[in-house]
């Protein structure tokens, strides 16, 4: 009995010893990828090597793929001309301007409801709907990490703080820092503000339609639901089968109908990533129809994993990388 008692114990020493490491591995690796941009990239390419699974392709592009059309790809104002090019300009949102900043432009010169983004980044906008909860605003005092996104009833924007947050977007490089390893498809991109339509669908803003593609074929998409109230995350097959999978968040245990717009989706996503090794292709279905979000390059930052490990192998295999 006490010999069974002590292997128990050991056992779970050494299960803490382990997590107390794993916290300390992880610690550490925030805190050089916070100080210091050239030992980040070192370790980027240490991680890029021999890679097998998708995040660690993801890796591998970060590393060493140079073509200067994924700084376009990733420019939200250059990226239009490459959709209305490729597509139609029936799935541009409808833009209200660009600029160097707000400073001197009045709230008056947009409507109620938009979105402010800035191009050279990722997850920075405002959202200014009448859809939103009241009592939310952007913070007079900003904080350091500005790259978010804030959702913001009309009623209670403060314009002049909207202006102070679009003039500190336009001062920073999305290319490093917070954590993140270096992006180098930010790096050169000019920074630029863009002001766009909101989207709907049925009274709500829209779902995140993100399709996972390799030169054209699309391997698996996923849809991102609740984004503000409790994030989830599901994975499909292109048919819409869903897959039994985690990808950073978790899953919803509900069955999700398809979008009514699936295969327009598909034709879309398809002709927008023809000629291209990977790019994630992320759509919207809305009140006017399928409207396009963005392109990703690196989605996660190579940080994300899909588990299970065996279906990230199976996908990455479709990614022929030549550099």
């Amino acid at each position: 009995m006490v010999q069974s008692s002590n292997a128990q114990r050991s056992s779970l020493e050494v299960t803490i010893r382990s997590a107390v490491k794993a916290i300390l591995r992880y610690t550490q690796a925030m805190l050089v990828l916070r100080n210091s941009v050239s030992i980040a990239k070192l370790t980027l390419n240490l991680r890029a090597r021999r890679p097998k699974t998708l995040s660690a392709k993801i890796r591998r592009s970060m590393s060493f793929n140079r073509d200067e059309m994924l700084s376009i790809y990733a420019d939200k104002v250059r990226v239009r001309e490459f959709v209305r090019a490729r597509v139609d300009e029936r799935y541009l949102t409808k833009s209200f301007g660009t600029y160097s900043t707000l400073q001197g432009v009045a709230r008056e010169s947009f409507p109620r409801n938009f979105v402010l983004k800035a191009n050279h980044g990722s997850g920075a906008s405002v959202i200014c709907w009448d859809g939103a909860p009241r009592g939310r605003s952007i913070p007079a005092k900003l904080p350091k990490e500005t790259w978010k996104l804030y959702l913001i009833h009309p009623d209670d924007l403060d314009w002049h703080a909207c202006v102070d947050l679009a003039d500190k977007w336009m001062g920073q490089n999305f290319y490093w820092d917070f954590g993140h390893f270096p992006e180098w498809c930010y790096k050169n991109i000019p920074p630029q503000l863009l002001v766009e339509e909101v989207l709907v669908h049925d009274g709500e803003l829209p779902e995140d339609y993100k399709f996972f593609m390799f030169d054209g074929q699309c391997k698996f998409l996923q849809v991102d639901t609740s984004r503000f109230t409790g994030h989830h995350r599901n994975l499909f097959t292109p048919s819409w089968t869903p897959i039994d999978a985690k990808y950073f968040k978790p899953a919803l245990k509900e069955t999700l109908p398809p979008p009514k717009h699936l295969e327009e989706m598909l034709v879309v996503a398809q002709a927008l990533s023809k000629g291209i090794d990977f790019i994630r292709v992320d759509l919207y279905e809305t009140d006017d129809g399928v409207k396009f979000g963005e392109l990703t390059n690196y989605p996660g930052g190579g940080l994300q994993e899909i588990e299970p490990k065996s279906l990230s192998i199976e996908w990455a295999k479709a990614w022929h990388q030549n550099y």
